[in-house]
């Protein structure tokens, strides 16, 4: 269902947050700024007009009314304590104050509080307990997610519950780079003002007096904490730490673990490997051309038949039953909503801002408690379109659009790291802006992982296309995703092997994702990088019987941009993890070692090498050339017949399989698909689609050499088919 931007408002959207809108001017203040740490102003927050503690000072005569004013005027400006404003600035004792106002403080409940100043009525405090009492959740993010209150008030109101202060409306953040950003993260954490002789540091949840301490140990002087929420300390740290943030997402896993990023993509051994086997072979063949033809022809053969009849026997393990993680619709009715965690889901986005409405729409429709999501939404600085357009929605309270800074490499592993720093979930995800997951598929994953073993700490959902029948390349598509995801994974996650996961929908346990180091913003292809590195480091990947539903690709150039960036990737990725081969059999094992050699190096190789075989065959119909017929002596003839034979029957078949594979278990699930049994007749034209992908490979290997970590972007919206068309959500 689409919406006019007018239309937004009545669909439960919360009152427009210009907390949020301020973070999507950063790129303006960065524009205008030449120094990132200046004062910046925030005139959405409105202080209290009425103070309790002001009137309870009159009374007892110890300020006067213009006192009184100026200290409100300065909290206003700088935030804080009202009390702690008084007392700095001279105007009261600290032990006068202490004597009048201590006995007087209660602590009220947050629900009770905003009754009492009116700000919520006793009927919105009852429906704000039952859905406390159905899905759980913090009562103040209840109040502003359900859209009762502004975010400006219940923080107000929180503070005064804590006896903190609230933050102001302007902040100098000269002074924040004094407190290390190590140890701003540890606390989340930020000083965004110096008022007299302490500083104000903001902070989204109240502080233990040893860790205020820890804080102080590493400051000249002592701090006042404020409270800000979550959108505020979002703006803060973009500000204030936004060169650490960036260099933190681009450099962590290379100063981390050099060994495992892409950004040298050959090692001078490779290089020296590479170079001196090219000269052998030169050399080969100005010595003797027919024998080294026929060694080169021997080692590609046998390479080749190992790959594919490894793959085949994947494939054939993805068919056995029960190897999917399945949660049951009585398991997903029974499931107690207040026991789900804060969910945080990963959207990168860049030059896309035709899908927004429909992204919004379908976030909206998610069957999770919306008070338990950490939705953010990661814009780039150099996409003022797309900006402009999540600017011109308002967005719910649970989604934060984060502007990513310019650097490079601009990828999107680099923008996810980016947006993971700060996550508030206990699990994340990562979608495409054009992805349409199931609506109950974060409910799935969590009870997938709440059963499966504690090593699994990635469930990777099933993709594929909704529009698969725009043309004959949506078709093929759409094949191939269906043998991908239905047999190949699932067939690779039961043979204590790496699972190369897709690039989206792959939901991670989120301590233990940091541990493996998160993603490569070098590689082109993170997400099977990533699927390596987390069995290297000793974790499982599961796959998730729940679908994502993508647009296909149905333009030929777009296509070609996105396999060969795919291909790339694969390239780098197998160059990454085979810099040291020994090593890598050691540390994984037989099994993992010859899977990575048939899923990853055969992705790679077979359209590489697959035009040369093309062309010997030709030739040798056209020709009857006698040097083809020594390239095939003996049992090396045999071995490429039957490649020839069973092994492109065997990978047209799986494709068909595939297919019905996915058309069948929907049938019996009763879910709406986009696609029928007639599709399965178009894998007989499979071999066009290899060579297509031929094309791709060596656009691919071209790029490896000149322009490894280029991004090409695959552009969406290209379909006459809408999702909401072809599946009823």
């Amino acid at each position: 269902m689409e919406w006019s931007k007018s239309e937004v408002n009545q669909k439960n959207y919360q009152p427009e947050d210009k907390n949020i809108q301020n973070s999507l001017n950063i790129v303006t203040i960065r524009k205008q700024q030449k120094k990132r740490h200046q004062t910046k102003k925030k005139p959405q927050i409105e202080p209290a007009v009425f103070s309790k503690l002001g009137q309870q000072l009159l009374d007892a005569g110890l300020i006067d009314s213009p006192q009184l004013q100026y200290a409100l005027e300065f909290q206003k400006t700088n935030g804080g304590r009202l009390g702690d404003i008084l007392v700095s600035l001279g105007m009261i004792s600290k032990k006068d104050f202490d004597q009048i106002v201590i006995p007087e403080r209660e602590k009220l409940p947050l629900g009770e509080m905003l009754v009492n100043e009116g700000v919520i009525t006793d009927q919105q405090l009852e429906q704000a307990l039952e859905f406390q009492e159905k899905s759980g959740g913090l009562l103040g993010d209840i109040f502003i997610t359900l859209g009762m209150v502004p975010p400006a008030s219940v923080y107000r109101s929180l503070a005064t519950q804590d006896r903190l202060g609230r933050i102001g409306t302007m902040f100098d953040f000269q002074e924040a780079q004094k407190l290390p950003y190590a140890i701003a993260r540890q606390y989340q954490v930020c000083i965004v003002n110096r008022v007299k002789d302490h500083y104000l540091l903001a902070t989204f949840n109240r502080l233990s007096e040893p860790d205020v301490k820890e804080i102080e140990s590493f400051l000249d002087m002592k701090v006042e904490l404020v409270l800000a929420d979550q959108h505020e300390m979002d703006e803060f740290w973009n500000i204030a730490y936004g060169e650490n943030l960036t260099d933190e997402s681009v450099n962590k896993l290379r100063n981390e673990m050099v060994e495992n990023s892409a950004q040298e993509t050959f090692t001078k051994a490779q290089k020296v490997f590479f170079i001196g086997l090219g000269l052998l072979t030169l050399l080969g063949l100005i010595i003797k051309i027919s024998i080294t033809l026929f060694i080169i022809n021997l080692l590609v053969q046998l390479l080749y038949f190992l790959i594919a009849t490894h793959k085949m026997y994947i494939i054939m393990c993805g068919t056995k039953p029960d190897i999917q993680i399945k949660v049951s619709e009585q398991e997903l009715r029974d499931l107690d909503e207040k026991e789900l965690p804060i969910y945080t889901i990963l959207i990168p986005i860049f030059k896309e801002s035709y899908v927004i409405r429909g992204l919004l729409d379908h976030l909206d429709k998610l069957d999770y408690p919306k008070v338990k999501l950490d939705i953010r939404l990661l814009l780039e600085e150099n996409d003022p379109e797309t900006i402009k357009a999540v600017q011109s929605y308002r967005l719910p309270y649970y989604c934060t659009p984060l502007i990513v800074p310019r650097s490079l490499p601009q990828t999107k592993p680099k923008a996810c790291n980016y947006g993971l720093i700060r996550a508030r979930g206990k699990y994340v995800v990562i979608y495409d802006a054009e992805d349409r997951p199931e609506l109950d598929q974060l409910k799935k994953a969590y009870l997938g992982f709440k059963k499966l073993p504690k090593n699994i700490i990635c469930v990777q959902s099933k993709l594929n296309y909704y529009n698969c029948n725009d043309n004959i390349l949506t078709k093929w598509f759409t094949q191939e995703y269906s043998m991908w995801f239905e047999l190949l994974l699932p067939g690779v996650s039961q043979m204590n092997i790496p699972v190369p996961l897709g690039g989206t929908s792959n939901h991670f346990k989120v301590d233990e994702l940091k541990k493996v180091g998160a993603w490569d913003p070098f590689n082109v292809t993170e997400d099977c990088d990533l699927g390596i590195r987390i069995f290297k480091e000793g974790y499982v990947t599961a796959v998730l019987d729940s679908r994502t539903w993508e647009e296909a690709n149905s333009k030929m150039g777009n296509w070609l941009r996105q396999r060969s960036r795919w291909i790339k990737g694969y390239m780098q990725t197998w160059l990454v993890h085979m810099r040291h081969p020994v090593k890598l059999y050691r540390e994984i094992g037989r099994n993992g070692f010859l899977g990575i050699q048939a899923v990853i190096l055969g992705s790679v190789l077979l359209p590489i090498i697959n035009p040369w075989l093309w062309f010997l065959l030709i030739w040798w119909y056209a020709t009857h050339a006698g040097w083809i017929a020594e390239l095939f002596w003996g049992p090396i003839y045999f071995m490429a017949l039957a490649l020839l034979v069973i092994g492109n029957f065997y990978f047209v078949y799986s494709n068909m399989v595939g297919m019905d594979w996915m058309i069948e278990t929907t049938e019996k699930t009763k879910q709406k698909m986009p696609f029928s049994y007639n599709l399965i007749k178009y894998s007989l034209l499979s071999p066009i689609y290899w060579m297509l992908m031929s094309v791709a490979g060596y656009k691919a290997l071209g790029q490896l050499f000149t322009d490894p970590f280029r991004w090409e972007k695959t552009q969406h919206g290209l379909s006459q088919q809408q999702y909401s068309q072809k599946l009823n959500s």
